[in-house]
Parts: structure tokens; sequence; C-alpha cells
């Protein structure tokens, strides 16, 4: 059995699927291969995190950093930058509404 040190997670509820979530998943995995992370990078789909206004909904695995709004276009910055640099994508953080600020992963209430 593999052992994966990250996990891209990406919704497969009916919202996120009308909003294209199968072609981002896609584009997940031919960016993984292309930047040959395969071995320690696994691209799964998952059910609806519950958060459907803000889908397509992209979860990182273990840092638990939460995409929203993601677009299929976006998966080669997400692994670019976020597994290759280790930069997080700040244009697709959750923004609290009413901070204004990025939601970090330990202030999450989703419990995704």
């Amino acid at each position: 059995m593999a052992q994966y040190n990250s996990y891209i997670l990406v919704c497969g509820g009916t919202g996120c699927r009308a909003s294209q979530s199968e072609l981002i998943l896609q584009n997940l995995k031919e960016a993984v291969e292309r930047h040959k992370l395969q071995d320690i990078v696994q691209v799964i789909r998952t059910g609806c995190f519950g958060f459907c206004e803000k889908g397509p909904i992209v979860k990182m695995v273990p840092d638990n950093t939460f995409y929203v709004q993601v677009k299929p276009t976006d998966a080669e910055d997400i692994v670019r930058e976020h597994l290759v640099k280790g930069r997080k994508v700040e244009r697709l953080l959750y923004v609290n509404p009413v901070s204004y600020t990025h939601l970090r992963a330990h202030e999450t209430t989703l419990h995704l």
C-alpha cells in the first residue's frame, strides 16, 4: 500500500459537481503527475463538505488548508504553489465576512 504525505480532497457533492469539481479533480491529478508528486500526493473525490455556497471546495491535508470557489484553471496553481513551493494560494482561501481576514485552519468551525 502506498504511503502518501499529502492528500488533496475535492468535493464531489452535487453543487460542486455542477460547478466543475470533476474537471478540477482531473486537472489536479494531471498537475500532480506533471510535478512528479504522484508517489507522495493523492487526489481524492469526497462527499459534500457542507459549505456549498463557497464551492467548489478543495481541502489540503495534513495542513487543513481550505480553498473555496476553485475553478479548473486553479489546479496548477494549487499544486505548484501549495505543494511544490509550500505557499498557500491566498486568493482561494476563505475570507471571514465579518473580519475580512483569511480563515486559518485551527479556526474552522466547519470541522472539515
